[in-house]
């Protein structure tokens, strides 16, 4: 009996544990700091899951069992619509010219720039959009990539500034100094880099990749969001983001970007973080968090998937794309 108490009551702190910020989580619009909750709601989802079955099995009171049903419900609202959009059907390849992408944070503790280089050659991408990418391993990699990818630009700035991003085409760069600082001893915390592409048949488009800040605190991500909506608005013609957004689309903030920005999400529901933690010594674990994100605005995505271990504790997301006529 005190086997079966104790129990009992492990199963309704899981319950109070998962359903109570499931619940909380849907008053995210009303109160920015809810909405924290939303960005763990592929565990919510699941805990909610447990939770109902833990009250129904041990014959906890209904009280706990009519949390666990709501706190339930409450993720549903939230993860299914996602998880539905993930299985929509994508656009035909028609007679477009068809490129491919990679973004990747590739992890400022990764120093396998071999293994990152042989991932890259498995993939083939056209174009490959890193973050947190530092000088050291810049060095490296760069070498590596110089023979296949020979257009590149760097930012090389603060906490969240260094990305770069290599091309087997030419572009043009269409960003100020500012936006993208060449010092990796300055204060700016985040940057990003936007390029121009002319293909032989003279169509247009433009790629931007980013990389945000955590989303606590709320108003310094806020800052960023308005940034780059601010730099997608002043770009003319099809445009591809891509980056580390560093907030899952289970957000009422990534979903307020992608109406402000006027661009479409192309990953739905799509975890890739984290592959690691780091705790003293680097400790492999199962992802939880779709923090890594594709948008686009006039361009069509006619495949999207995450790539295999680079040593990051990110996965990359790699993508086939076309500009319609």
């Amino acid at each position: 009996i005190l086997i079966l108490s104790l129990v009992r009551l492990v199963a309704g702190l899981w319950v109070l544990g998962a359903a109570v910020p499931a619940i909380l989580a849907l008053f995210g619009f009303a109160v920015p700091f809810l909405d924290l909750f939303n960005h763990l709601q592929f565990l919510l989802f699941w805990g909610t899951v447990t939770g109902v079955v833990l009250a129904i099995v041990l014959a906890l009171p209904r009280v706990w069992i009519g949390v666990a049903l709501i706190g339930f419900v409450a993720s549903c609202w939230t993860y299914l619509p996602e998880w539905a959009s993930s299985l929509a059907p994508r656009p035909s390849r028609g007679d477009a010219t068809v490129l491919k992408l990679m973004t990747h944070n590739i992890f400022g503790l990764n120093y396998d720039m071999q293994r990152l280089a042989d991932a890259i050659a498995a993939e083939k991408p056209d174009i490959v959009a890193l973050q947190e990418y530092f000088p050291q391993q810049a060095a490296e990699l760069g070498r590596l990539l110089e023979p296949t990818y020979p257009y590149a630009v760097h930012c090389f700035g603060g906490k969240r500034a260094n990305l770069a991003l290599y091309s087997r085409l030419p572009f043009k760069t269409e960003m100020s100094a500012a936006d993208c600082p060449a010092t990796a001893f300055g204060t700016q915390r985040t940057a990003h880099i936007l390029v121009g592409f002319t293909l032989a048949d003279g169509t247009q488009f433009s790629v931007m990749t980013t990389h945000m800040d955590w989303p606590y605190p709320i108003a310094r991500q806020q800052a960023e969001f308005r940034t780059a909506i601010d730099v997608v608005k002043n770009t003319t013609g099809p445009l591809i983001l891509v980056g580390d957004f560093n907030s899952t689309p289970w957000s009422y903030a990534l979903r307020q970007f992608e109406s402000d920005s006027g661009l479409r999400r192309e990953t739905r529901n799509l975890i890739t973080y984290p592959m690691l933690f780091t705790l003293g010594d680097l400790v492999h674990t199962w992802p939880f968090l779709a923090l890594d994100q594709v948008f686009e605005r006039g361009v069509a995505v006619h495949e999207l998937h995450r790539g295999g271990e680079t040593g990051s504790d990110h996965l990359p997301v790699i993508f086939s794309f076309s500009i319609p006529n």
